[in-house]
């Protein structure tokens, strides 16, 4: 028997691990046929970033080992890959995974490997492994990158094969090990669910980019039983793979066998999904159950960028301005809290119009989260052409992967790399920086709420804009401020570094734990522990807004008051206004001034002995939901 082992190694997050579902739907694929179970054997899968002299003391005679590569381990991949064909020079090594470019070279660049895998790897890994017990030659395999003489050869090009033939991991009970293991007992495993595959928009940033005929669907009873047998083996999170959740009528069905699962198990305790534009009713529904049976983790109305000439460029049409505000409304109504995903660094964006755009999303009532994402290069999609690299003049910039939450690896040999877009052809890369420092004090200040309750009565009492608001707090901040600007230049200390290629981009404090966390929730957390100066100095900047120093005052306390703190107890404030009313009708027009009202308010916190337990719970898994934010009882006298 051959050893065959499949590798894709996930970075832990806190005490949780992704079940290897990529590889493990092409172990499922070829272990499902009786020739290449007589031929092989399949070894444990390897799917933590183990040191590279334990997993090869694990191995036993490799014949082949695939490795599905991501761009968050495309680096252990090739260590460990050099290591293997070291120690057994006649070992075949396969790379599939999205991380693989379209052409050979990985090929000219990596001796040590001897296959390349285009596109989806089920049949092909299949294939390859029947052409090598054939002792069959490698050209007859489709979708495949080798060498032939020494000289890399690609092989022409399938069309997709239906994914019926494709068997489940999780059916077939390849992870059932992994779960049962006694020493994973403290992991809290988390798995990937496909109900289809593929997508039929063509967004020049992401490689789902496809066709209709790439767009394919999985069985019900096998989308069914994959979720069963979640729910029986206490599997906490699970992210539905679907590029466009609710773009089927029958993903509505799927969502109430969700909901039914957790009623009769307790799990998924949460089911993630990437929504469907344009499906604006059906979408709701969905969302709606999930939230009603605590599923969600907030729910996605995604822009990218809200300028039309930027919308154009990358092949995306976003709904409606007007339809955007009003879905947003339709969630805060029904007491869901949603989340606004923009791009930045996409060809066409300026400074201008992305802090427009930032703005106009704000405007357009996301008050709750926004999730600045920078662009990454990634193999196989649109923009990676050297064509469309040279028309829009893109520059990039590799650094180490500091994925959000992952855990601080000291031996960065293990730690991949992050290929970031940092300059077009209509933005620089000082425009880049300063866009990415701005939105950072905006998620911060607005989003998680450190400023959102001025900056909203400023809005819709002083008719002062979100842009004027934030754009003049950001020039305030950088020329006038001490603390606040000390707080962010910590924060993102690392972004000139990592302009000028000698750092990564990542901030990260021993007091909030041993993992990497976001520009904004740093910023969050670090303002937070300096409250009172944070407060303190920033009332300068905010008195230039009002006249009425009672009632600044009056704000000024509810707005401190109503910030999540570690050593939160319940506590009271009286005010002059009832800020609670005003600010729970935030999407009413009509409402424009606060009503003068002596209220009592009870904020209703949550106490954590350390910094790291209060970052983890309140900021980390509580941004989505509003937990920055105390809950506020009113009496009114």
């Amino acid at each position: 028997m051959k050893n065959v082992y499949l590798i894709q190694p996930n970075n832990a997050l806190s005490e949780s691990l992704f079940l290897p579902y990529s590889t493990g739907t092409i172990a499922a694929f070829s272990f499902s046929r009786e020739e290449i179970k007589k031929e092989y054997h399949l070894c444990d899968f390897i799917f933590t970033k183990k040191p590279v002299a334990d997993v090869l003391a694990e191995m036993e005679a490799p014949y082949i080992v695939g490795f599905s590569s991501y761009m968050w381990n495309i680096e252990y991949n090739l260590a460990l890959a050099e290591a293997i064909k070291k120690k057994w020079k006649d070992c075949v090594i396969a790379f599939g995974g999205p991380q693989v470019p379209d052409d050979t070279e990985l090929l000219e660049k990596y001796p040590f490997i001897d296959i390349l895998m285009h596109g989806e790897g089920e049949y092909t890994f299949y294939a390859i492994l029947s052409a090598l017990s054939g002792n069959d030659s490698l050209g007859g395999v489709s979708c495949i990158s080798y060498r032939e003489n020494g000289v890399p050869v690609q092989t022409e090009k399938s069309r997709h094969v239906s994914v019926d033939e494709f068997p489940s991991p999780y059916a077939m009970g390849l992870f059932d090990s992994i779960v049962n293991d006694e020493k994973y007992k403290n992991i809290q495993f988390d798995a990937v669910l496909e109900t289809n595959r593929g997508c039929p928009y063509g967004c020049i940033y992401c490689c789902w980019a496809g066709s209709e005929d790439s767009f394919r669907r999985f069985s019900m009873e096998r989308i069914k039983d994959d979720l069963l047998w979640m729910a029986k083996n206490r599997i906490a999170f699970c992210i539905c793979a679907d590029s466009n959740f609710g773009i089927l009528d029958r993903d509505e069905e799927i969502a109430e066998y969700v909901v039914s699962l957790k009623k009769e198990y307790g799990y998924p305790q949460k089911f993630e999904t990437t929504a469907a534009k344009n499906k604006d009713d059906l979408t709701f529904r969905i969302n709606s159950k999930l939230d009603e049976a605590g599923l969600n983790r907030g729910i996605s109305v995604a822009v990218q960028s809200m300028s039309p000439t930027v919308l154009e460029i990358i092949g995306r049409k976003n709904m409606s301005a007007e339809n955007f505000a009003d879905q947003l409304e339709k969630y805060r109504r029904n007491g869901m809290y949603t989340y606004t995903d923009i791009i930045l660094g996409l060809p066409g964006e300026t400074y201008d119009s992305f802090c427009k755009g930032l703005f106009d999303v704000i405007e357009a009532g996301q008050h709750y989260s926004i999730n600045i994402n920078r662009c990454e290069f990634l193999p196989n999609t649109k923009m990676y052409s050297e064509s469309f690299v040279k028309q829009y003049k893109i520059k990039t910039i590799k650094s180490y992967l500091c994925q959000n939450h992952s855990r601080i690896d000291e031996d960065m040999t293990y730690s991949s790399r992050s290929e970031l877009v940092v300059e077009t052809s209509s933005m620089s890369m000082q425009d880049w920086r300063n866009a990415l420092r701005i939105s950072t004090c905006v998620q911060s200040f607005h989003s998680l709420g450190l400023l959102r309750f001025f900056a909203v009565y400023l809005r819709k009492a002083k008719n002062v804009s979100y842009h004027d608001f934030y754009t003049g707090l950001y020039s305030w901040i950088e020329q006038e401020s001490v603390f606040v600007k000390k707080t962010l230049d910590t924060v993102c200390s690392s972004i000139d570094s990592f302009l000028d290629g000698k750092g990564n981009l990542c901030f990260s404090d021993d007091r909030i734990g041993n993992i990497y966390w976001d520009f904004q929730e740093g910023l969050f957390i670090l303002s937070v522990m300096g409250i009172d100066d944070f407060y303190s100095e920033i009332r300068e900047y905010l008195s230039r807004y009002s006249a009425d120093a009672a009632l600044l005052d009056d704000l000024f306390s509810f707005q401190k008051e109503s910030v999540a703190l570690p050593s939160d107890t319940q506590k009271m404030l009286t005010t002059r206004y009832d800020w609670a009313d005003y600010f729970d009708h935030i999407f009413d027009k009509s409402y424009i001034v606060p009503k003068e009202k002596t209220t009592q308010n009870i904020f209703i916190g949550k106490h954590y002995d350390s910094w790291e337990d209060y970052a983890r719970e309140t900021v980390w898994f509580g941004k989505r939901n509003g937990k920055t934010i105390k809950k506020t009882e009113c009496i009114h006298q």
